[in-house]
């Protein structure tokens, strides 16, 4: 395709299409010819290796044969299918999450195809309330679940919840009217390196070892009455929210939630199929949910897909009824197809090993660099999704103060993160995070040492420039 070709595309894209992130007048076009692997190709041919994996979803690399092939298959046989009708790939989809991936645990019941990550947390609200017949849910700060009602209404990332902002600095945020329904309670995100609750890890448990962030999310509940509380939802790490648990921590959630008798749903958006070298991050902790959200990895993005997983009470319970519900895309054929075709090639392929694997690796090479540069405050994360917090001293004092709590009236330009993305381009590596303070860090599951390696010299590289310019003026 030619550059005038190009030219016309940036032209169309700039004058037909609502900007996110971005006024209009800010709008840059970048323009990508195709995808290969962990790689964005530019139409000049410029490969950029992307540690975003977009949005951390191309769980089996981009363009992957085996997913291709079985979607132009199914495309020789179906145009559309509604939820009605029963296809070999729904009901193999269906069979292969719940044997094939999760059979050797005793909770799993039935599944619910939808078409995205906010669509499966919609659903399992509504599955949590129609269960459990009550109205509250409890969300944690920020939390990233979506942006459409529901599940926005679970999201408390200020500057992720769908409302506009002024390019100004010190505007104040509008917010979507009327997106909150009142029912959500929001308990302490567990923030070890900046706790919101004034504590610091180690020093933070009561005589039982409770964490206190998991204490308060109890006393909430108990003051709010249990027989009012349907759920807690919770990211087993927070994804846009980049906050890495401590170890004890979701075991302590679980238990919480069992003893006060509400559902526990664990929003695997982006984690699950292998991202953190389990096939879902809740393994990692010895515990089972009564829900699990997924999307993104279920079919490696190829195609919009997502699920709701529950467990065998919720699906008896559901058995009885006729759930007045539907979805057009919801067990899409096409859509199917991928999901069955991804499955088998991460379990194939052990993908879920690799990605475990990879991830020894990836820690060793941040933990290099933290020793390196005095800027590497903490280093958190399994498998390929790493988190690296940005510090201006020993201190561990953020660079923008605001941190998680920013809206987008701030200035992007002055953030450490996007400082790090801009200069980590030069090196041909796509690296950054949605946190102003936050390096968050994502590949394939079969990413190539390589590749990491080249991600690493390309970090090492802004890290440098960050600290000769930001901490020399701060």
């Amino acid at each position: 395709m030619t550059q005038t070709y190009w030219k016309q595309v940036e032209e169309w894209d700039k004058k037909y299409i609502l900007r996110t992130f971005s006024t209009q007048e800010e709008y840059q076009p970048i323009p990508i010819e195709s995808t290969d692997g962990d790689y964005l190709i530019m139409p000049d041919g410029t490969r950029l290796l992307d540690c975003f994996n977009q949005l951390y979803c191309v769980n089996a690399g981009q363009k992957n044969e085996t997913i291709n092939n079985a979607i132009k298959e199914a495309l020789d046989r179906y145009g559309f299918l509604q939820d009605a009708y029963t296809t070999d790939y729904k009901a193999k989809a269906a069979k292969l999450l719940i044997e094939d991936v999760l059979g050797n645990e005793s909770w799993p019941g039935k599944v619910r195809f939808v078409s995205t990550g906010s669509e499966a947390v919609e659903t399992a609200l509504m599955i949590a309330r129609l269960f459990k017949n009550k109205p509250l849910v409890v969300t944690r700060e920020y939390a990233y679940h979506g942006w459409t009602k529901g599940s926005s209404s679970v999201t408390r990332l200020k500057g992720s919840r769908s409302g506009v902002t002024e390019s100004t600095p010190n505007t104040r945020p509008q917010h979507v009217p009327g997106q909150d329904n009142g029912l959500v309670a929001v308990a302490p995100s567990p923030n070890c390196m900046r706790c919101s609750l004034g504590h610091k890890y180690g020093s933070c448990h009561d005589n039982n070892g409770e964490l206190a962030c998991v204490k308060y999310t109890r006393r909430m509940i108990e003051n709010q009455g249990p027989e009012q509380v349907a759920a807690v939802i919770t990211e087993i790490t927070q994804g846009a929210g980049s906050v890495h648990p401590p170890d004890e921590y979701i075991p302590q959630i679980r238990q919480m939630t069992k003893d006060l008798d509400v559902l526990w749903i664990a929003d695997e958006v982006l984690t699950g199929f292998g991202r953190t070298g389990e096939m879902f991050a809740y393994q990692h902790y010895g515990v089972e949910p009564d829900i699990v959200t997924m999307a993104k990895g279920i079919s490696s993005s190829a195609i919009p897909a997502g699920a709701v997983v529950v467990n065998k009470e919720i699906a008896e319970f559901m058995d009885q009824y006729r759930w007045e519900t539907v979805s057009t895309y919801s067990g899409h054929p096409i859509a199917m197809a991928a999901v069955c075709a991804n499955i088998e090639y991460i379990i194939n392929e052990n993908l879920v090993e690799k990605a475990k694997q990879t991830g020894d690796y990836f820690q060793q090479k941040l933990l290099d660099l933290k020793a390196k540069h005095r800027c590497v405050g903490q280093v958190a994360g399994y498998g390929v999704l790493w988190m690296v917090e940005l510090v201006k001293d020993d201190k561990m004092t953020p660079f923008v103060e605001i941190d998680r709590n920013f809206t987008h009236e701030e200035d992007p330009s002055t953030f450490p993160s996007t400082i790090i993305r801009t200069k980590a381009i030069e090196k041909g590596v796509l690296i950054g995070g949605v946190m102003p303070n936050t390096l968050r860090i994502g590949t394939s599951l079969n990413i190539s040492q390589e590749d990491i390696d080249k991600a690493i010299d390309a970090l090492d590289y802004a890290l440098s420039y960050l600290e000769s310019h930001q901490l020399q003026t701060s």
